[in-house]
């Protein structure tokens, strides 16, 4: 049988197993489990929609030359059987089995072999208007492009699962020790071994927001001593975090000020105007004077963006570029993407602390055989046996 517990916390409830002062920290982590599930499942949503347009979007933009490449005939192929499989899947449905399989065959057949001829170079120079916009001119090309931003989901998903493995004890974990040690030892154990994988987390949260600030931020490191100036010593914390916390202000006015380029360059890519030809120069400085960017940049350096306005009819791709610098900001924002280790980090941290005063108010059983009373590991038998019967007959 289940543990009636486990059952319990698995279906949102409070087990009511363990001491009282501690139901609402039992309440709390599975409200917790909650979200961050729902929360893993949302990025994963996103992850896959990012990745299938611009995969999309690439194919769209390649034309198809007989001979040779075929990426863009493929990507039309399986967009129109799609497109004909959807529309004969809701049209026959009703209609019977029989027919609803049969036109089914038929659509997506001639989706693949057939239609997607049809329309073998249409859209290329806007779907790769489109996907330049996105990569090279909008808030995308913070991240990395669309791709980047998959890649960056990719992480967060990854914390995700450490974070909910560590929540229900499926962490990566040697439970040789508990194994062998007296009954009454375990629960003592399993106490030290989460708070010293705790400690580890919270120490690499530290190493790890160094290190983005020194490497990313280009925050010194070392500075004279306070009255030895021969000498050098360690940055303090706190200028560091000052620093760094400076720089993703800057970078989050940056952001902000593209997200306001987006909003007039979309709906005239959308309709087919070149993405880095639509904004003349008045435009341009229009826009760059409808912000206070010398809160975060120097005056003079700011003013050099403007573009010349004796010549109104020159263009202007409509990307940020860092005052001062003269770069874009391709990427920009990646360095505080970063900081999604340390913060995983910190919030695993926290999540062994939290089964340690589980385990302690016997909210969490301290079982090396615990994976065991998990139904599915239970009723795995029964299944491998139906499965055999169905093979043999």
């Amino acid at each position: 049988m289940v543990d009636e517990s486990q059952a319990a916390k698995k279906s949102g409830e409070v087990t009511g197993t363990g001491a009282a002062w501690a139901e609402p920290l039992e309440r709390f982590d599975i409200a917790w489990q909650a979200l961050e599930a729902r929360l893993c499942a949302a990025v994963l949503i996103v992850e896959v929609a990012s990745l299938t347009l611009w995969i999309t979007l690439r194919g769209l933009s390649t034309d198809y030359v007989p001979g040779g490449n075929a990426g863009g005939l493929l990507c039309r192929s399986l967009l129109s059987a799609v497109v004909l499989g959807v529309g004969t899947h809701l049209a026959t449905r009703g209609r019977g089995e029989k027919l609803h399989r049969r036109a089914l065959t038929v659509a997506v057949t001639l989706g693949l072999f057939v239609v997607g001829h049809f329309w073998a170079h249409a859209g290329v120079v806007w779907a790769s208007n489109l996907l330049n916009c996105l990569q090279n001119a909008s808030v995308l090309m913070l991240v990395g492009g669309l791709r980047g931003l998959a890649t960056r989901l990719t992480l967060w998903v990854a914390l995700l699962g450490a974070s909910l493995a560590t929540s229900r004890g499926k962490h990566i974990h040697v439970d040789v020790l508990i194994r062998y040690v007296p009954v009454k030892l375990r629960i003592p154990t399993a106490v030290l071994g989460s708070l010293a994988a705790g400690i580890v987390c919270a120490v690499a949260v530290f190493g790890f927001v160094d290190y983005i600030g020194i490497a990313a931020f280009r925050v010194s490191a070392m500075q004279p001593c306070p009255g030895e100036p021969a000498k050098a010593c360690d940055t303090p914390t706190g200028e560091k975090l000052s620093a760094i916390g400076k720089d993703i202000g800057s970078d989050l006015f940056l952001l902000g000020r593209q997200a306001s380029l987006d909003l007039r360059s979309l709906p005239r890519v959308l309709v087919g105007t070149p993405y880095d030809r639509w904004m003349k120069a008045g435009e341009w400085n229009e826009w760059l004077d409808g912000a206070d960017w010398k809160a975060h940049f120097d005056k003079s350096a700011v003013d050099a963006l403007h573009m010349d306005p004796s010549a109104p009819d020159a263009t202007r791709m409509p990307q940020i570029t860092v005052p001062g610098t003269g770069e874009d900001a391709r990427g920009l924002l990646i360095r505080e993407l970063n900081f999604v280790f340390p913060f995983g980090l910190a919030v695993i941290a926290l999540k062994f602390f939290l089964r340690i005063l589980l385990i302690v108010s016997g909210h969490v059983r301290v079982d090396p055989e615990a994976e065991l009373d998990d139904e599915a590991l239970v009723h795995s038998h029964e299944r491998d046996d139906e499965a055999a019967k169905g093979v043999t007959t």
